[in-house]
C-alpha cells in the first residue's frame, strides 16, 4: 500500500502538541504502508537536517515546500473584503500547487492530509479523480475562531473575528464534505463533524501516547506548573488567568507556580516571588514528571490538549476546564475540572495539601492513557479504515 502524506508544517523535531500528534500519526502509518511526504516549511517550523533525519525513518521520499505564512495586513484586508478566509490562504502557493500536481500523477492508494490546513492544498483538485482522501482533523478550526470572537471585548475586533469564523467555516465544511474519511482526534470533534457536514465516514482516532514505565511523576512536589507553547492564544489566555485571577488569591499566592514552554520567556514580566517563568524546556518529559501538578485553565480552542495527555501518561495530576478536557473521559481519567475561581482554588488547595490525593489522581490518569491512547489501539483503528 502506498500513501501520499501531506503536512502543513514539519512534524519533526517535535516542538509542540501539533507536531507530536503528526509524528504519532506518521509512525502508525509507516507500520502499514510505504509513504511519500509533502512537507510545508514555515517560518515557525523550519525544516532542518534534524527534520530530514527523523522523517527519513518513516518517509520514502520528502518533498519540502517553503511557504510564507507570515501575516501580511494588505493580504488580510483583501481576503476580508472578498470574504475569503485568510487563515487557509496563507498556506497556499503556486509552487506548492505544482508540486502536489506532480506527485498526484503517481499512483497512491490513499492521500492522508494531516489537518485541515494540509487538506486545503487539494481544494483546486477534483477529489473524485484522486485516490481516497483521508483528513486527520486536529481541531474544528472554525470553532476556535468562534470562541475567540465570543471572548473579544472590542467591537471592531469581534466583528473581524466573526467574519474570519464564517469564511473559515464555509471552506472547512466544503473540504470535510469532499473527503473519503475524516479521522477526528476527539469524540467531541467527531460528533460536531457528523452533525454539521454531509460526511458519513467520520471516525474517532485518538492520538497515541506512550507510557514510559521507567519515568513517573514525583508526588512529593506540592507545587503547580503550566507547560505549553505561548505563541498559541489559548495558552496565553490560560497563563493570564492563572496569574491575574488565581495566583492573586491570598490562598494560592504563596504556592510555587512555574510557567514553561516555547516563547514563555517573553512573559517573564509575570514572575513574582512564587511565580517562576522557565522558558523553553529541552526535555519536556523530565520537566513534566518533576514539576508538580499541571494546571491549565483553557477557555478557548478546540480538539484535545496533547500536553495534558503527555502529562497524564507520566501520572501527573492535571487540573483544567471542561473545554480543556475536551476529548478526555473525565470520570475515567481522574482529570480534575473547574470553571470558576472558587472551583479552581478549592481543587488546587486540595492537591497542594494532600500527597495521597495527588498520587490517586495521577495514577488514574496514567491507567486511562494506557487503555485509551495506546499505539496498538490507534494502529487497529487505522487498519479498520484501510480494510487490512
Amino acid at each position: 500500500m502506498r500513501i501520499l502524506y501531506i503536512a502543513p508544517k514539519s512534524p519533526a523535531p517535535v516542538t509542540d502538541g501539533g507536531c507530536f500528534a503528526m509524528m504519532e500519526c506518521l509512525k502508525a502509518l509507516s507500520q502499514l504502508a510505504s509513504i511519500d511526504g509533502i512537507i510545508l516549511e514555515t517560518h515557525k517550523h523550519p525544516y532542518t537536517k534534524e527534520s530530514e533525519r527523523i522523517l527519513g525513518q518513516y518517509l520514502e521520499t520528502q518533498t519540502v515546500i517553503p511557504v510564507s505564512t507570515e501575516i501580511k495586513p494588505v493580504d488580510a484586508l483583501v481576503h476580508f473584503i472578498r470574504r475569503k478566509n485568510y487563515n487557509l490562504a496563507r498556506f497556499k502557493s503556486g509552487r506548492l500547487h505544482h508540486e502536489i500536481a506532480r506527485k498526484l500523477r503517481e499512483k497512491y492508494d490513499y492521500i492522508v492530509c494531516d489537518s485541515l490546513f494540509a487538506a486545503a492544498q487539494l481544494s483546486h483538485f477534483d477529489f473524485r479523480e484522486l485516490a481516497p482522501v483521508i483528513i486527520r482533523s486536529h481541531n474544528v478550526e472554525s470553532e476556535i475562531w468562534k470562541l475567540h470572537a465570543e471572548l473579544e471585548t472590542s467591537v471592531l475586533k469581534r466583528f473581524y473575528l466573526r467574519t474570519l469564523e464564517k469564511t473559515l467555516r464555509k471552506e472547512e465544511l466544503e473540504i470535510l464534505n469532499k473527503a473519503a474519511v475524516v479521522w477526528a482526534i476527539s469524540a467531541e470533534d467527531r460528533d460536531w463533524i457528523s452533525q454539521h457536514t454531509r460526511q458519513k465516514n467520520t471516525l474517532l482516532l485518538p492520538v497515541s501516547v506512550a507510557v514510559n514505565p521507567e519515568r513517573s511523576a514525583d508526588y512529593r512536589n506540592d507545587g503547580f506548573f503550566h507547560l505549553g507553547s505561548m505563541d498559541w492564544k489559548p495558552n496565553q489566555e490560560a497563563v493570564n488567568y492563572l496569574v491575574k485571577n488565581l495566583w492573586s488569591n491570598p490562598k494560592l499566592s504563596g504556592i510555587p507556580l512555574k510557567i514553561a514552554g516555547s516563547k514563555s520567556e517573553h512573559f517573564r514580566f509575570l514572575a513574582t516571588g512564587s511565580i517562576e517563568v522557565i522558558g523553553w524546556v529541552e526535555d519536556s518529559s523530565a520537566f513534566l514528571s518533576s514539576a508538580g501538578t499541571l494546571v491549565t485553565p483553557i477557555r478557548s480552542g478546540s480538539g484535545i490538549r496533547i500536553k495534558l495527555l503527555e502529562a497524564m501518561a507520566l501520572g501527573v495530576p492535571c487540573v483544567t476546564t471542561h473545554l480543556g478536557a475536551a476529548g478526555i473521559n473525565i470520570p475515567e481519567s481522574g482529570i480534575q475540572v473547574a470553571e470558576n475561581e472558587a472551583g479552581f482554588v478549592e481543587i488546587l488547595l486540595k492537591l497542594h495539601e494532600n500527597a495521597a490525593f495527588r498520587e490517586e489522581v495521577g495514577t488514574k490518569a496514567r491507567n486511562y492513557i494506557s487503555k485509551v491512547h495506546s499505539f496498538d489501539a490507534c494502529i487497529e483503528l487505522m487498519k479498520h479504515t484501510f480494510g487490512v
